[in-house]
């Protein structure tokens, strides 16, 4: 077993009751040397997603132990192989998959050991802040815009929260593939960011009819809406959607209750589904192949991920968290360890 750097202990980002981004804390935990099968890494950077506040709130799909560990995406460098550990290498630079436990296993810290089986290559010649968030957002969109082929060539994808990191790189993906995006944005605060990051057409929906302008700039209904929004407004974005559409929802951003829109979804004939990316990370054999499928688009820089210009450190991951929460963020959060 390789031995890893001399480190005692390591700073770690825990919180031991719900409630706002407040309730975090820094603390110093004695640290260990990875087990059989693990890893311990030094982290580079971590980035933040909606799903980590939704956590901390105590409102997201499974709930924490305290004191709690938060964090579920980053990049770090291997410092330390455990037993049997061959695939991997001392100073290889990885990403890291969800953990399986939040609580136990949150990635917000100096220095983490995880499974080898969350571990994922990083892109060369990509930037600790770029790679931190390279994988999640578009492994997100691979079962819906690769498998299912709804992004194909020609077709009106819509793209709500679209200043977002995961409808960043869908509109990245979709206009790669051939497809044609629409953006939805509350305000035209980030107007001039989203015409820049290649939005075929935006709706300001604080300001305009939605379900009028989507039918007005493709003339008759979207293709695909792939929501991460939820709430009241799904009921408008079936009333955009041509017959035979899906709209599929990945996310629940919208607090509020998400009532079904039977009518709206009869009139159009759409269907509705729901989604999320752990039923691909959880199947090793498809894994594989987004992560061949990707890896290409990376490194031959075809689609890159969209990181918020604003920057942290792991003491100041608060205030990440209250920026995102914002909502004034363009792209994903990233926090530097």
């Amino acid at each position: 077993m390789s031995q890893p750097e001399n480190q005692s202990h390591t700073k770690i980002v825990t919180f031991s009751e719900y409630g706002s981004a407040d309730v975090l804390r820094i603390e110093s935990e004695a640290q260990t040397t990875p087990g059989p099968g693990e890893v311990k890494l030094r982290m580079s950077a971590v980035a933040l997603n909606r799903a980590n506040s939704m956590f901390r709130e105590g409102t997201y799909v499974y709930e924490a132990t305290f004191p709690s560990r938060i964090g579920t995406e980053g990049v770090g460098t291997i410092v330390g192989l455990g037993e049997g550990v061959t695939d991997w290498t001392m100073g290889q630079r990885v990403n890291l998959l969800p953990p399986e436990n939040e609580s136990r296993g949150g990635y917000a810290a100096e220095y983490v050991i995880v499974p080898i089986s969350k571990l994922l290559p990083t892109p060369k010649g990509m930037s600790d802040r770029m790679a931190a968030t390279a994988w999640v957002p578009f492994l997100t969109l691979y079962h819906t815009f690769v498998e299912q082929k709804q992004a194909a060539e020609g077709r009106w994808i819509v793209l709500p929260a679209a200043s977002s990191s995961v409808a960043l790189a869908a509109n990245r993906l979709a206009r790669h593939l051939g497809a044609k995006t629409i953006g939805l944005t509350r305000t035209r605060e980030k107007q001039s960011l989203l015409e820049q990051a290649g939005y075929d057409a935006l709706v300001i929906s604080g300001e305009e009819n939605v379900s009028t302008r989507i039918m007005e700039i493709t003339s008759g209904g979207a293709d695909f809406i792939f929501d991460p929004v939820g709430g009241p407004a799904l009921e408008t974005l079936a009333a955009s959607i041509k017959p035979g559409g899906e709209i599929n929802v990945y996310g629940a951003l919208d607090t509020a209750a998400t009532p079904l829109p039977v009518f709206a979804l009869m009139n159009s004939g759409a269907k509705i589904s729901c989604y999320m990316v752990y039923e691909l990370l959880n199947d090793p054999i498809r894994l594989a192949k987004a992560v061949d499928y990707f890896m290409g688009l990376f490194e031959t820089g075809q689609i890159a991920p969209v990181a918020d210009d604003n920057e942290f450190s792991l003491t100041g991951i608060s205030e990440a968290f209250r920026h995102m929460e914002s909502n004034t963020q363009f792209g994903k959060i990233i926090v530097t360890v």
